[in-house]
């Protein structure tokens, strides 16, 4: 299996929850972090905007990629939610065997 992290942000902590832990009850990521909160700067609808927002740090395969997409798109309150992937180029033996085993296969 190919492992990843995948990336999206919020504004408000409850929402990254929840979707953190929708995404683990369906075994699509095996761990989550949320991290901020950050202050993002960004172009949105021809200006310059800026917020408060959390990072929200996803642990997966790529396997199961389209389906967290889909759920990411579903469950996030933003109209275009941020979803960056990269890829795991290398890891611990150990991490990555957990990593596998506690993902749905």
């Amino acid at each position: 299996m190919e492992p990843i992290l995948v990336q999206t942000t919020f504004e408000q902590k409850e929402d990254a929850q929840t979707l953190a832990t929708l995404l683990l009850e369906k075994r699509l990521i095996a761990c989550a972090q949320i991290v901020g909160p950050v202050t993002s700067l960004y172009w949105w609808k021809k200006q310059i905007d800026q917020a408060e927002e959390l990072i929200l740090i996803m642990k997966s395969h790529q396997a199961n990629y389209a389906r967290l997409e889909q759920e990411i798109i579903q469950h996030h309150p933003y109209e275009t939610p941020e979803i960056i992937v990269m890829p795991v180029v290398q890891g611990s033996n150990a991490y990555l065997s957990w990593l596998n085993n506690e993902l749905k296969q």
